[in-house]
C-alpha cells in the first residue's frame, strides 16, 4: 500500500451543466498533496446542493483514508454506500473519477496514462453529431444523425474533417432557409421532413467540403428507439415526420428494419446505435443478423450487437466502465465511448477512451464547450505522443 496516496480530504460542491441544470463536482485530496476533481451532471435524483451534501456527509465516510490507487476497492465501497443510503448516484461517479485522477496525479501521471498503462495511446475515431432531433422541439425523430471520418491519418485530421463538414452544413442549411440553432448534442436542430432529407443534406455538405462520401466519411444514426416506440400499439411513432408530411408515419418492427435497410442502401451508413426497442429481443436479433455484415450495430446491453456503447453514467463507476470494456473486447465487439444527454466541461471521457483503446468516441457536434473540451483534450494527448494512425 502506498501510504502517500491515501485519501486525506474530500469535498463536494454544486456546479451547473451545459443546460443550466445542477451538476456536482467531487474533489479528492491525497496525503502527498495531489488532488483530483471531476464533475458529473445530476441525473434528476435530487438537486445539486443535496448531491454535494451526500458527497460531504455520506460518501466521504466510505473512502476517507483509503488508498486512492486501489480503484476497485474505492468503487466497491462507494457502491456499498449508495446501496445502503439509496441516493448519490452522480456523487458516486464523480468521486470515482476524482479518485482516479488524484491517484494519477499522485504518481506523476496524466489520467490516460494512469488508466491505460505504458503502451502508446490508441486514438479513437470521432463520431460527430450533424443533425439533432429526438426530444428536441425541432429537428428529426431520430436522436442524432452523425458523421464518422474514416479516411484519416490521425485523430486531429478526422476532427478537422468533421468540423469542416459541420461548418459547410451550417451554411448549406442557412442558404436553404433552415434554422441553424443546435440541439442537445450539438447538431443542428433543422426542421426537415425526414431522416432521408437530413442525410441528403449531410452528404451534400461532405461533397462541398471536398470529401467523397463513398470512402472518406460514413454516416451514423442514433435511433434512441425506446423513445419512439409505443408499447401498447406495437409501433414506432414518428411524430415530427408525421406533422411535416401531413400524414401519420407509424412503423412496426418489420417496417423499422426495412427502413434501416433502405437508409443503408441509399447512403454510406456505417453505424446504427440503439436502433430498435430494447425489450424486443426477437426483432433486434433479426435486424442484427440481416445487417451485421454491413453495419456496426451498437447497443449498451451487449445483446444482438457488434458494438458496445459505454456511457460513464450508466457504468456508474470507473471500475464499471473498465469491466464493460473488458467484456466487449472478449466478445470481439467494437467499443464506443459516448457522452451523456447532459454534460459538463469534464474531459474524463476522452482520457478513458484513449487509455482503454476505444474504437470510437461520440462527444456530440464540434461545437459547444462541453463537447469541444473533450475533443480538445484528445488533440493534446495526440500531439504529446505524436500518435498517428
Amino acid at each position: 500500500m502506498l501510504e502517500d496516496l491515501d485519501i486525506k480530504q474530500i469535498r463536494g460542491r454544486m456546479l451547473y451543466d451545459s443546460g443550466g441544470n445542477p451538476a456536482v463536482e467531487a474533489e479528492v485530496i491525497l496525503e502527498n498533496g495531489a488532488h483530483g476533481k471531476a464533475a458529473v451532471s445530476v441525473f434528476g435524483e435530487i438537486d445539486g446542493e443535496e448531491e454535494a451534501d451526500v458527497i460531504n456527509e455520506w460518501l466521504s465516510e466510505a473512502i476517507l483514508f483509503e488508498d486512492a490507487s486501489d480503484q476497485e476497492n474505492i468503487d466497491r465501497l462507494l457502491i456499498q454506500q449508495l446501496e445502503k443510503n439509496g441516493r448519490g448516484r452522480a456523487g458516486v461517479l464523480a468521486l470515482s473519477m476524482a479518485a482516479a485522477r488524484a491517484a494519477g496525479a499522485g504518481l506523476g501521471l496524466p489520467l490516460y496514462r494512469y488508466l491505460g498503462g505504458t503502451s502508446a495511446p490508441a486514438m479513437p475515431i470521432p463520431v460527430m453529431s450533424m443533425i439533432d432531433g429526438g426530444d428536441c422541439v425541432k429537428g428529426i425523430d431520430f436522436k442524432e444523425i452523425m458523421i464518422v471520418p474514416m479516411k484519416r491519418s490521425s485523430f486531429a485530421e478526422g476532427l478537422r474533417m468533421g468540423a469542416e463538414i459541420y461548418q459547410t452544413l451550417k451554411r448549406l442549411l442557412s442558404i436553404n432557409g433552415f434554422d441553424t440553432s443546435v440541439g442537445e448534442s450539438g447538431g443542428f436542430a433543422a426542421d426537415m421532413k425526414s431522416s432521408e432529407e437530413s442525410l441528403h443534406y449531410i452528404m451534400d455538405a461532405v461533397r462541398l467540403s471536398g470529401y467523397d462520401p463513398n470512402c472518406d466519411v460514413s454516416a451514423a444514426i442514433y435511433g434512441n428507439a425506446d423513445n419512439l416506440y409505443i408499447k401498447e400499439d406495437g409501433i414506432y411513432r414518428f411524430d415530427k415526420e408525421s406533422l411535416k408530411n401531413g400524414i401519420p408515419v407509424h412503423r412496426d418492427q418489420k417496417d423499422m428494419i426495412s427502413y434501416y435497410l433502405r437508409l443503408a442502401d441509399g447512403f454510406p451508413l456505417g453505424i446504427v446505435m440503439n436502433g430498435l426497442y430494447k425489450n424486443d429481443p426477437a426483432d433486434r436479433n433479426r435486424m442484427y443478423q440481416m445487417l451485421k455484415h454491413r453495419l456496426l450495430m451498437v447497443s449498451d446491453d451487449f445483446f444482438a450487437s457488434n458494438g458496445v456503447e459505454i456511457q460513464l453514467k450508466k457504468a456508474g463507476t470507473v471500475t464499471g466502465a473498465l469491466n464493460m470494456v473488458s467484456e466487449a473486447k472478449k466478445m470481439g465487439s467494437k467499443v464506443i465511448f459516448s457522452n451523456s444527454d447532459k454534460e459538463t466541461e469534464e474531459v474524463f471521457l476522452g482520457d478513458m477512451a484513449v487509455a482503454l483503446g476505444a474504437d470510437y468516441i461520440k462527444c456530440g457536434g464540434p461545437c459547444r464547450g462541453e463537447y469541444t473540451a473533450k475533443y480538445n483534450e484528445l488533440l493534446r494527448i495526440e500531439e504529446f505522443y505524436g500518435q498517428s494512425h
